[in-house]
């Protein structure tokens, strides 16, 4: 499998391309980046068609450019099942709060819930809902790698205070989620990424 990470135009987004190495198949977390830069990312890998459209929630700066990119492709977009009502509602996904205009995915999207698995080619990704930033938050998981959206950053975890989230759901999410992240190399929504962690005290 590979990765790559593009920066989106929108707070500062990571949005990530997986391409499976056997196959060629592909597929984008989080697109908040251009849909040129994505496909240049795709051509550049030598992979295929992009397939799926993963979303870790559904505030407005991670699916930025879902729709466009859906369009052009012809992929999927996959959200969890309780974070889906934000994709076409400019108060409940920040975009009103943030930029004072709508931004919007209106992709009728295929809902996931906690323990789904998700195909790409030869890959799985497994889904684990990890609630506090938005309730319908989640993690994906393939191989060593885990896609932790806002959940947990190299230095913290996301916000609260935002339509949905909640400071004690999220600690019980932490204590549950960290250890599974031991070892693991873990890709966030927002700053460093490719890091490795180890459970332990969050602050």
């Amino acid at each position: 499998m590979k990765i790559i990470r593009l920066c989106g135009t929108l707070l500062a987004t990571n949005t990530y391309l997986i391409a499976d190495e056997l196959t060629g198949s592909a597929a984008v977390v989080d697109p908040a980046a251009p849909v040129s830069d994505i496909l240049s990312a795709v051509e550049k890998l030598g992979a295929g068609r992009i397939e799926k459209i993963l979303l870790t929630h559904g505030h407005f700066d991670h699916l930025g450019t879902a729709d466009a990119l859906a369009e052009r492709t012809g992929a999927s977009v996959l959200v969890s099942e309780p974070d889906a009502p934000l994709l076409c509602d400019g108060e409940k996904n920040g975009s009103l709060l943030f930029l004072r205009r709508p931004v919007l995915c209106r992709s009728v999207p295929q809902k996931l819930r906690d323990g789904d698995l998700v195909p790409v080619g030869s890959e799985t990704l497994a889904v684990r809902l990890t609630p506090g930033h938005t309730r319908g938050s989640v993690c994906f998981f393939v191989e060593e790698a885990v896609f932790t959206g806002d959940t947990v950053f190299a230095d913290g975890y996301g916000r609260t205070d935002l339509y949905g989230g909640d400071e004690a759901v999220m600690r019980r999410t932490l204590l549950s989620l960290l250890p599974a992240l031991a070892g693991r190399t873990l890709y966030p929504g927002h700053g460093a990424y490719g890091f490795r962690r180890e459970p332990g005290s969050v602050n």
